[in-house]
This record gives C-alpha cells, structure tokens and sequence, in this order.
C-alpha cells in the first residue's frame, strides 16, 4: 500500500513551503462587508423590518446627493433639461449601497461616493477660462487675474470713447445718413456713446457671470458634505430607525473601485441608448486600470509627504500590510432585452471582462483566505442591478476583484 502511494504522489501538488515572513493572519472582513446589515436583537421579528428600512433609507440618503439648484443650472443653459433625461445623466454623484453597522442606541452608516459631478465643473471652467493655466499656483491667483482682464477690458471701452468724443462731427453726420430708424433714435451723443458702453461691458462679463454661476454650483455640491446640510437628512433616518445615526463617508478617485458605482453608471448608459451598448463596454474597459504588479500610487503619495521618517520603514510597516489596496481586475456581464430594433425579439447577453478576478493569497501563495456568503472570496464586490426600457427589461451583473 506504501508503495501505490509513492506511485500516485505528484510533486506538482506538493505544497509550497511558506517563509515565516510570509505567514500572516487571516483577513476577516467586517459583518457589513459580508451582509450589508450588523445587527443582533433579541427579539427575531424586529429583523423583519430591516430589509425594507434599509431601502427607504438608501433612497432618501440617494435622493439628498442629486439635490440641485434650478435657477443656477437654468442660466448655464440654454435649453431646458427633462427630469427623465436628468435622472439618466451621469453628471451626479453616484453613492453605492450603504453599509449599516447597528448597536443598542446608534447606526454607523458607510458610503462610497464618486463626486462625477464637481469633477464636470472643474473641467468646464478649465476648459473655458484657464486652458493654459495647468499650474496649481496660477489657479490659485485667478481672482486677480480676473480683476485685472476686467480692469483691461474697461480702459480699451474708455479708450475707444475717447476716440469717438474727438470725431463727434464726422460721427453726428454718419448717424443721420444712416437709414436705421434705431440708430436715429439716438440723436443725443452722449446717450449713445452710454448705451455703447454697456453693451461693451456686458459682452465682455458674460464669461465672468457664467464663472460665477459655476463656481456657486461647486460651494452647493461641497455644501452636501457639510455637517450643517447632513444634519437635515440625518433627522429624517433617525426616526425611520428611532437611533442616533453617524455617517462615515469615503470619497473615491476613480469609479471603477466600487462594483455598486461601475454598474450603476453602465445601467444608466444602456437605458439612454441601448444601441450602443457594445461601444459603452469597450469604453469601460479601456478607462478601468488593472494592476498585475506592485501598486506604485502610494509611493507617490509618499513624495509628496514632508515626512522625516524613511520612506523605506514606512512602506514596509504600514502600506505593505494593508489588504486589498489596488485593483486587478473586473468583470461586467449584461444580459435581458438589449436588441436595436423595437421587436420582443429573445434576450441577449454580453460580456466584458480585464484582469483577473482570483485571489493571490489562496491561488498562488498557497495561505489560506476567508470566503463570504458561503461562495463569495473576500478579494470580491459583486453587485447585481435590474432596470427598463421600452422593450423590455435587463439585469447587470458586476465583479471587481483587489488584492
């Protein structure tokens, strides 16, 4: 019997062995993280409830971030935009699904946001007033800068009068040889030589005024994250859950680091336009950046910092235990009534995936990892949505794997 073992032993499955260094704990997610919902009671039917409050809670907190102001977004327009076309823009700040952790007297609630639409705004005034003002130290100045193109732009308006004052004869005979009935209207010099002024000016503040507007819209949007607006809301969850509430809110620099936000902004995009969802598949995955490798964004940070301390000793002490800090890969799957032509034709499903969705510790290491929900990895976010056209509906399943 011995000997049929030595026969059947494979070295391919022998185990790797393990460094001490690299032996370390088991990384044991948050009860949030596994079920959304941390809570224990004493009476069972409580529970029942929370499903639904937790629904009511996600809209309202949704409904407080796509808050915005009528009379500032109608003079940057010219047209007006429906409230269906608004819903289905992703110009707004996309918030994934909370994470609610309870105790006896309070609810700590998570969210991720990706603020979309102050990065809109930063880039239309760039794009507008500051094209060649790429360094931070010129943006800061802009309001001299400002003061001194409108200063400039008085003086040439003055400049020009001054000219005209000195040719009033040649000037009274060309306006009462013209035919126009509005410009001899304005027999009296002066008058006209006013009116002349202000349109001058009011051409040339246009672009100021709509610099303005903007700059009110980016103190509204960051006034939704200050404590003097989130109070409002909070009295509203705090009845629905009859606790104190607290928020803790994470701002993310790119979308595609929350499953919630990255299929939520591709739902939208097939609703608007379902013709081109192969396009908006292709799209995705090109702005979505995997690392393979060594994450290197916060050595950058580390540059940045006037740290005494070597950098060296604190990439090994604190950046290089924390756990799922990069991106490596995802995977979006649409399937449902997604077909160009307006027929009940049979649903169709595509695909797009980059990167790898496995788990280094457990499939290349060989320690062992931590498993959600029965099957989920832990290294995973999945997200799963539904929505309508006019055809008919579809659904959209999301992964987006760290490690």
């Amino acid at each position: 019997m011995l000997d049929i073992f030595k026969l059947n032993y494979n070295k391919k499955n022998e185990k790797k062995i393990i460094n001490s260094q690299e032996k370390h704990e088991k990384h044991y997610p948050s009860g949030t993280r596994e079920w959304n919902n941390s809570i224990y009671v004493f009476n069972n039917n409580s529970l029942n409830l929370i499903p639904q409050v937790t629904i009511l809670a996600i809209k309202l907190i949704k409904s407080y971030f796509n808050l915005y102001s009528y009379k500032l977004e109608r003079e940057i327009r010219t047209s007006r935009l429906l409230l269906r076309l608004r819903r289905l823009s992703s110009h707004k700040i996309y918030v994934s699904n909370g994470e609610f952790k309870h105790t006896n007297n309070r609810v700590i609630i998570t969210l991720y946001l990706f603020n979309r639409q102050k990065f809109n705004y930063d880039k239309k005034i760039i794009k507008s007033f500051y094209k060649s003002w790429w360094n931070q130290e010129l943006l800061i100045k802009r309001w001299d800068i400002l003061f001194k193109r409108q200063q400039l732009i008085e003086s040439k308006a003055l400049q020009s009068l001054d000219k005209l004052n000195r040719k009033k004869i040649t000037l009274i005979n060309k306006i009462e040889s013209h035919t126009n009935k509005e410009i001899l209207n304005y027999k009296n010099l002066t008058k006209y030589l006013a009116i002349f002024h202000k349109k001058l000016l009011k051409k040339s503040l246009d672009k100021y005024f709509l610099y303005r507007c903007n700059q009110q819209l980016i103190d509204i949007n960051k006034s939704k994250f200050n404590y003097n607006y989130l109070q409002f809301l909070k009295k509203y969850l705090e009845k629905i859950y009859n606790k104190n509430v607290e928020f803790n809110l994470v701002n993310l620099r790119r979308f595609y680091l929350n499953s919630d936000i990255l299929s939520e902004s591709i739902t939208m995009k097939i609703r608007k336009n379902r013709r081109k969802i192969l396009k908006y598949l292709n799209i995705l995955k090109r702005k979505v950046k995997t690392h393979n490798k060594k994450n290197l964004y916060y050595q950058l940070i580390l540059n940045k910092l006037n740290i005494n301390l070597d950098k060296k000793f604190l990439e090994r002490l604190v950046l290089k235990d924390i756990k799922y800090k990069h991106v490596t890969g995802f995977r979006i799957e649409a399937s449902g009534r997604l077909t160009r032509r307006y027929t009940a034709s049979r649903s169709i499903s595509k695909l797009r995936y980059k990167g790898n969705l496995l788990n280094i510790d457990s499939s290349y290491r060989g320690l062992s990892s931590v498993l959600l929900k029965g099957n989920l990895k832990s290294n995973l976010q999945f997200t799963k949505l539904n929505s309508k056209t006019r055809i008919g509906s579809f659904g959209i399943k999301g992964w987006v794997s760290s490690n």
